[in-house]
């Protein structure tokens, strides 16, 4: 470690390490464990509407009416193949949006809605995102601008680009030859604190053997670049680190907790749920939307292809990019369903070891 740099220590609370998240926590809190995420987010939804009333009571009902469609859709889903399956799980996703954005405060059912999403007419393996809309509420929109990447313009996404975008089904990605170098760099971050417990920072770790897989170069741009030091190595891994520490103390602790996870939503961090948690990559090349919003947009093609398209979906199960859908169609829907269940409820959930 540079001799310009302070020790640190796991920053604890509630004797609890401070962990980062997707999630907007609270300090120390630990994540749920749930081989049953549906259960889970009705009863949190059950539980959110006693007790309420007038406009925030319909918004709660309206949440809970989605949440209880979208398992319906899934679970359909489940008992049959594509291309059918895409428009059934598009639709769950969709109804699993709808209850998060009804939580948000969004009055659906009472103006017109609009997917946000269309097939252009002339154009293969495209699909075309609306910014908002006057006349409706565009749903696809309001979503991207809940996560932090709004659509400002109708933006064309080609559906070969949008699967670049999935984590899950990255590393089959490149392996089929789609790009030639992984785009996705696997990391760790930790919440410190100064041998004299009143000041937060934060380090991020990454292999260095990921230098030889990735282009690390791309680390250290843009917004990233203005909030980290330069890296330096440390037990063959590098190590950066904030480059301002958060003075702190048990009354604002979950104040500057969930500031520092908030500046870090502007670093292109994205989750992969595994057996043992969340893991979180770098995306060093990320899209024009919020990379759970491709979830959606790739499931909106495959359905509405499915629907609109015969012979171009045929063309798509028919050639070289069919197994990248079928892993997609395999993966995604499960984990947006929990990523979604945990913006939800507020709580990261995670599968049990026991269910993997």
């Amino acid at each position: 470690m540079p001799q310009s740099l302070e020790h640190g220590e796991i920053a604890l609370h509630n004797y609890n390490a401070l962990r980062y998240s997707f999630v907007d926590l609270s300090a120390g809190e630990q994540h749920v464990l749930t081989s049953d995420p549906w259960s889970f987010l009705t009863s949190h939804l059950q539980t959110e509407v006693v007790g309420k009333r007038g406009a925030n009571k319909q918004r709660l009902e309206r949440a809970l009416y989605y949440a209880q469609l979208a398992e319906d859709f899934y679970r359909s889903a489940q008992s049959t193949q594509l291309p059918a399956q895409g428009t059934l799980y598009y639709y769950g996703m969709l109804d699993l949006v709808k209850s998060f954005l009804s939580c948000r405060g969004a009055d659906l059912e009472t103006t017109f809605e609009h997917h946000g999403m269309v097939l252009p007419l002339g154009k293969k393996l495209t699909v075309e995102a609306k910014p908002p809309m006057r006349d409706a509420y565009n749903v696809f929109s309001s979503f991207c601008a809940a996560l932090g990447k709004p659509v400002t313009s109708p933006t064309e996404i080609d559906f070969r680009s949008a699967l670049s975008h999935i984590p899950e089904i990255h590393g089959i990605y490149v392996s089929l030859g789609h790009i030639k170098k992984r785009k996705l760099l696997p990391i760790k971050i930790e919440f410190q604190v100064n041998k004299s417990m009143d000041f937060l920072f934060t380090e991020l770790i990454y292999e260095k053997e990921q230098e030889a897989k990735v282009d690390t170069s791309r680390f250290l741009k843009g917004k990233r670049l203005a909030y980290f030091k330069d890296g330096f190595p440390r037990d063959k891994k590098i190590v950066v680190r904030a480059k301002r520490r958060k003075s702190y103390n048990p009354q604002n602790i979950d104040r500057i907790y969930n500031n520092i996870l908030k500046e870090f939503r502007d670093f292109d961090i994205v989750p992969i749920l595994t057996a043992n948690g969340y893991r979180y990559y770098v995306d060093l090349r990320p899209g024009a939307i919020p990379q759970l919003a491709y979830f959606l947009l790739g499931m909106f093609y495959l359905g509405s292809a499915a629907r609109y398209r015969p012979l171009e979906m045929r063309s798509l199960l028919e050639g070289n990019l069919r197994p990248l859908v079928s892993e997609s169609v395999s993966l995604t829907p499960r984990q947006f369903l929990y990523q979604m269940v945990s913006l939800t409820t507020k709580r990261e959930c995670v599968i049990p070891f026991s269910a993997v």
